[in-house]
Parts: structure tokens; C-alpha cells; sequence
């Protein structure tokens, strides 16, 4: 996990969702699968599904901009990251047993609220597209006082 954060994209377990908007204004989102990051989250790989994302992708190639939230269902703790796109590209094959990974931990997470594991098993998860983007800004979005709050 990144420095600071209580909870960050790349953790186990997360819900992610992914929102851009378009030139005018218009927003569109989806969930993503999981993401990785290399280098303390200057920079993350999100994964989103070729099924869902194509209002997305739309606006990327528009506007490049991306945000990014995870939340870890059992106790609602919450991050937001936004940035600018560097690169959309057909996950590798390579990359798929990090995409399902992501999802059995994240069904792990919802089971532990109630819901059924089969339920999330459910959710389109490959193929997918790798959006790389460059953060830019990280917020605190856990809901109480700090909601909003820059991290860095």
C-alpha cells in the first residue's frame, strides 16, 4: 500500500469503479476488476471489462482523464484517485491471473457482508482493457469528516 493511504486501488478486496466524462460534460463509469501499481501509485494499471467500458473508453480518447474508486465493502474505507490516461491497450494474456485474483478477493470481501460468492463470480471479467494512467490527485473518500480531503 502506498504511503499514507488506509486503503489504496491495488489492495485485495476492493470495489472498484472508474468514471470519465465526456467533452461536454456528460459522464459515463463502470466497474473495474483491479489494478496494479509499480511505483508507490505515481502511476496504476486498471482494469476495466471489454463488455462494460466502451462509453468509458470513448471518453479516454476524448479527454484522457480518469477517476478511480476503491472501497473495501466490510468497512466502507475509501480512496479516490484521478489522472490523465497514458495508454488503453487489450490485457495481456499474462495478465489475466491478476484480473481474476482480484475478483476472488473481492468476492472474498463481499461474502464476508452476506453476499454470496457466486453473485460476484458473476460480474463480466474478462476480457478486459488496461488503462494506464498517471495520478495525479489522491482524496480521501471514506465517508465521515475527511470525505474529500486531498492525500497528497
Amino acid at each position: 500500500m502506498a504511503r499514507g493511504l488506509r486503503r489504496c486501488p491495488t489492495d485485495s478486496g476492493v470495489s472498484m469503479f472508474v468514471g470519465t466524462v465526456s467533452p461536454s460534460g456528460v459522464p459515463a463509469g463502470c466497474r473495474a476488476i483491479g489494478a496494479v501499481s509499480g511505483d508507490e501509485l505515481a502511476t496504476l494499471t486498471v482494469y476495466v471489462p471489454m463488455a462494460t467500458s466502451h462509453e468509458v473508453l470513448a471518453n479516454i480518447a476524448a479527454t484522457r482523464r480518469l477517476a478511480v474508486v476503491a472501497t473495501y465493502p466490510p468497512d466502507h474505507s475509501t480512496v479516490q484517485v484521478k489522472g490523465t490516461t497514458t495508454g488503453v491497450r487489450l490485457a495481456a494474456d499474462a495478465e489475466e491471473a491478476i484480473v481474476r485474483e482480484r475478483l476472488e478477493s473481492f468476492a472474498d470481501s463481499l461474502d464476508v457482508i452476506g453476499i454470496p460468492r457466486r453473485v460476484t463470480r458473476a460480474i463480466n471479467h474478462w476480457p478486459v482493457f488496461a488503462i494506464d494512467l498517471k495520478i495525479e490527485e489522491i482524496f480521501e473518500q471514506t465517508p465521515g469528516p475527511k470525505a474529500g480531503t486531498p492525500i497528497r
